[in-house]
C-alpha cells in the first residue's frame, strides 16, 4: 500500500504543467490515470510509478486532439465505410472550405436579389448527368428510401420482392425503414427467385408502388431469378428503384465488371423514380438523391419531412463541385473513381516504391504480395481488383502487435492483416501516404 501513498496529488502536475496546458485539462487527465494507476496497483498489475508523469501528459494530449482525425487507408477497401466513404477530390475539398469560412448565397438568387432555393445549385446539374425531369437531395440515402415512402406510399402497401429486402449499414433494414414511414410492406416471390407473375398477384386497389432494390451489398448465385427494373413497367404503377450505390457512369465500359445500375440507365428505361447515395460510387459527399418524374419529386418536396432531412451548405458544397466534375469529363479527378480503376501494373510499381523506402526501417522485412481490393461501401461486392501489396513482418512485435500499433501512429495507419502477414495495399494510398507510411514504422523504431 506504500505506492498507493506515492501517488502526487493533482496539485502536483498542475504546477508541473503550468503555462503548458490549460489547468482543467491537467485536472481531468491527472486525476483519470490516478484513478487507472490506483486500480493497477490494487490488482497487482503495477509495482512503479515511474510512467505515471508520461502517462498524465499523454491523457493530456488525447484530450487537447480533436477524436475525428485523417487516417492512412492501407485497407485496399476503396469505399471505405469505417474510414469515411469517398474521398473529396482535392478540388472539391477547396471548394468546401471556401464555402465554409465565408458567406455564400446558398439560398439567394444573385440575379433576382430576393431568397432562392438551396436545392437550386446541384438540381440542374443532376437533372442533366441523369435525365430526369426533377430531382432532391436528402441528407443520405435512407433518408431518401423513407422520403419516397413516406410521401408516395403513406398508409398503402408497396410491393417488393423477398429477395431484396437487403439490410443497409449499421444495422438498418428495409422493411424497418418501410414501416417507419407508413407504408405497407408486400413481400412477393422467395428468397432465390421471384418472377414477374409474382408481382401480378400481390397488386390491389391499396398499392401505390412498386418497388425494386439493387442488392448493392451482396449477390446470389446459382438457381436464382428475379425481374428487371424495364419488365416492372407492364404492372401500370410507378415503379421506384432504390440503387444504393448512386453510380453516375456505367462503369462496365471502362473494363469493370460492375452490375451496378447507374441513375441515367434506369430512368431511360421509364423507371418512375430513383434514388441512391452521393458518398459511394457517385465519389462525393454523403447525400441521398433522388431523381425521376417532376410530378412524383414535386409531391416530395412538398413533403414537411424534407426539411428534417434536408442537406447543409458543406454536403451541397462537395456535391456540387463533385458533380461538375463529371460535367467537364474529368471524373478521373475524383478519387473513388481514380481507385477503382487503376491498373496491376500501376499498383505495382507504386508497391515496389513503397517497399524500396520501408527498407531503411531495419526491424522489417518486407515481401511484394499480389493480392486483391474490394469496392466496399456496399457496392459491388462481386468485383475483386488485382492490386499489390507491401508484406511486412516486424522482428520483434508479432503481426496483431505491429497492426495495433500502427493505428497509434499519427496519422494513424490502419492495414489489414492476412496469415499472418500486414498488407499495405497501395491501392488506397493517396498522395503522399507512403511517406507517411514509412514515417510511421520509423516512429515504432523509437517506441
Amino acid at each position: 500500500m506504500s505506492l498507493l501513498r506515492q501517488i502526487p496529488q493533482v496539485s502536483k502536475w498542475l504546477e508541473d504543467f503550468k503555462g503548458k496546458y490549460p489547468e482543467e485539462l491537467v485536472k481531468r487527465a491527472a486525476r483519470e490515470v490516478t484513478d487507472r494507476v490506483r486500480r493497477e496497483i490494487k490488482e497487482g498489475k503495477r509495482d512503479t510509478l515511474e510512467d505515471l508523469r508520461q502517462l498524465v501528459e499523454e491523457r493530456v494530449r488525447a484530450l487537447s486532439s480533436a477524436s475525428l482525425k485523417r487516417v492512412i487507408n492501407a485497407t485496399g477497401v476503396v469505399v471505405n465505410t469505417n474510414l469515411g466513404r469517398s474521398v473529396l477530390a482535392q478540388e472539391v475539398g477547396e471548394f468546401v472550405k471556401e464555402v465554409a469560412t465565408r458567406y455564400s448565397n446558398l439560398e439567394y438568387d444573385l440575379q433576382e436579389g430576393r431568397r432562392g432555393s438551396r436545392l437550386s445549385h446541384v438540381e440542374g446539374l443532376l437533372a442533366e448527368l441523369t435525365g430526369a425531369e426533377g430531382v432532391h437531395v436528402v441528407n443520405n440515402n435512407a433518408g431518401a428510401v423513407y422520403l419516397v415512402l413516406n410521401t408516395l406510399a403513406y398508409g398503402k402497401e408497396v410491393v417488393v420482392s423477398r429477395g431484396e429486402l437487403v439490410e443497409i449499414g449499421g444495422g438498418f433494414r428495409i422493411p424497418e425503414i418501410m414501416r417507419a414511414s407508413g407504408a405497407r410492406l408486400v413481400e412477393v416471390g422467395t428468397t432465390n427467385r421471384t418472377r414477374l407473375s409474382d408481382y401480378e398477384k400481390a397488386l390491389s386497389p391499396e398499392t401505390a408502388l412498386v418497388m425494386k432494390v439493387h442488392r448493392s451489398n451482396f449477390y446470389m448465385e446459382g438457381f436464382v431469378e428475379e425481374v428487371q427494373a424495364r419488365e416492372l413497367l407492364s404492372l401500370g404503377l410507378p415503379v421506384y428503384y432504390d440503387v444504393g450505390s448512386g453510380s453516375l457512369l456505367e462503369l462496365s465500359r471502362f473494363g469493370l465488371k460492375s452490375q451496378e445500375p447507374s441513375f441515367g440507365a434506369c430512368l431511360r428505361q421509364g423507371v418512375s423514380l430513383v434514388s441512391g447515395s452521393g458518398d459511394k460510387l457517385l465519389g462525393g459527399p454523403q447525400a441521398g438523391i433522388i431523381a425521376g418524374k417532376a410530378e412524383l419529386v414535386q409531391k416530395i418536396r412538398k413533403n414537411p419531412m424534407s426539411r428534417a432531412l434536408r442537406v447543409d451548405k458543406l454536403t451541397l458544397a462537395g456535391l456540387e463541385m463533385t458533380l461538375r466534375l463529371y460535367l467537364r469529363g474529368e471524373h478521373h479527378k475524383i478519387p473513388t473513381l481514380r481507385m477503382l480503376l487503376q491498373k496491376p501494373e500501376e499498383l505495382k510499381v507504386k508497391a515496389r516504391s513503397l517497399l524500396r523506402k520501408l527498407r531503411r526501417v531495419p526491424s522489417l522485412e518486407l515481401f511484394l504480395v499480389k493480392e486483391y481490393s474490394r469496392c466496399g461501401g456496399g457496392a459491388m461486392p462481386e468485383l475483386l481488383l488485382e492490386t499489390y501489396c507491401v508484406g511486412v513482418k516486424h522482428r520483434r512485435l508479432s503481426t496483431s502487435q505491429l497492426e495495433r500499433a500502427l493505428r497509434q501512429a499519427e496519422p494513424p495507419v490502419v492495414a489489414r492483416v492476412k496469415e499472418d502477414l500486414l498488407l499495405i495495399d497501395v491501392r488506397t494510398l493517396l498522395e503522399g501516404d507512403q511517406e507517411d507510411v514509412v514515417r510511421a514504422f520509423e516512429w515504432l523504431e523509437g517506441e
